[in-house]
């Protein structure tokens, strides 16, 4: 949670999916450890498309596992579901909704004295809270999970916690210590060859850099950042780094770099439908074009812009860090 925005990557069963829908048709046939199968294969099957920016293929499929899970009494799976779904509204901007659902996650975990569960529920809960403008409460959920994660050597977790304990670091002005968190987090995420995690750990620290004005410092970070997120198919998380990277190049005088940098990122989340995040970098853009006397390119970004109604070219890129989030 693109917005981290979250940060989500699945290694898939994709042969499980096609098989379970092959096997669909006739439920009183398909033993129960298939259907069982089945709520895992969903989940991996809905981070695959929020992974693509597609969060209504996510929901339906967190949803269908949600459902599936409920039918067999699994409760695991459950726990898992309302995680899912609660990442899903997190992003979506409800905050709320996802505290809701991940609370819900809690307290079945705690049933099930499942402390695997309990982690990453604790890390969903703390992101959820940190989005919705609660950093005291979430900090305290975070310093829970990480202690657990921990306890119980589960590294992922506590690469995911170590990151967004940086990001409320980074909030409080403690930029010191957000960057020691970060790269806490890249360290495990690179022994784990995690390379999502890496791409958000990377992005956080160059955003580090650049506001203290170590920009080739803050370039190379956000480049690497971007060739991993290409790597991984991580649409959302390409466009933001394409942002960055025209700040940087603008701050570094480096005009045409950034010029083309800003039109590549308004085209990513032009395609993606998030029109939100598009404007701002249309917006800069068209700057960027007006500064350099780019007549041609001028008429066509000013025709997009009446094509979509954006507010004034005056609007500005704000820099957004990167949360990460668990992945199965």
């Amino acid at each position: 949670m693109n917005d981290r925005r979250f940060r989500v990557g699945v290694r898939g069963l994709v042969s499980v999916v096609m098989l379970l829908a092959a096997c669909s048709g006739e439920p009183e046939k398909i033993p129960e450890a298939t259907l069982a199968a089945k709520v895992r294969a969903l989940h991996v099957q809905g981070h695959r498309a929020l992974d693509r920016g597609d969060r209504a293929r996510a929901k339906t499929s967190f949803e269908s596992a949600r459902q599936l899970a409920e039918s067999l009494d699994d409760l695991p799976g459950l726990v898992q579901a309302l995680n899912d779904l609660g990442a899903v509204a997190a992003v979506e901007g409800a905050p709320a909704a996802a505290i809701q659902l991940h609370q819900q996650a809690l307290a079945m975990a705690e049933s099930l004295n499942r402390p695997d569960l309990r982690v990453d529920t604790l890390t969903h809960l703390g992101t959820a809270l940190q989005l919705a403008g609660q950093p005291d409460q979430a900090a305290s959920v975070y310093a829970k999970g990480l202690a657990l994660a921990r306890d119980t050597q589960g590294q992922q977790s506590e690469a995911v916690l170590l990151n967004n304990i940086g990001l409320l670091e980074k909030r409080a002005g403690r930029k010191e210590q957000a960057e020691s968190s970060f790269r806490a987090a890249l360290a495990i995420n690179e022994a784990r060859q995690d390379r999502s995690a890496q791409a958000a750990n990377l992005a956080n620290l160059g955003l580090i850099a650049e506001e203290a004005g170590k920009l080739d410092d803050a370039q190379a970070k956000f480049l690497t950042a971007l060739e991993l997120d290409k790597t991984m198919e991580n649409r959302p998380a390409i466009a933001a780094d394409l942002g960055s990277l025209a700040r940087v190049a603008e701050a570094q005088h480096r005009q045409s770099d950034a010029l083309a940098y800003a039109q590549r990122s308004y085209w990513t989340y032009r395609a993606l439908g998030d029109m939100p995040r598009a404007l701002p970098e249309l917006n800069h853009a068209l700057a960027l074009a007006r500064a350099q006397g780019q007549k041609d390119v001028i008429l066509q970004l000013e025709a997009e812009l009446k094509l979509w109604s954006a507010p004034g070219p005056t609007d500005k890129v704000k820099p957004e860090s990167r949360q990460d989030q668990m992945r199965k």
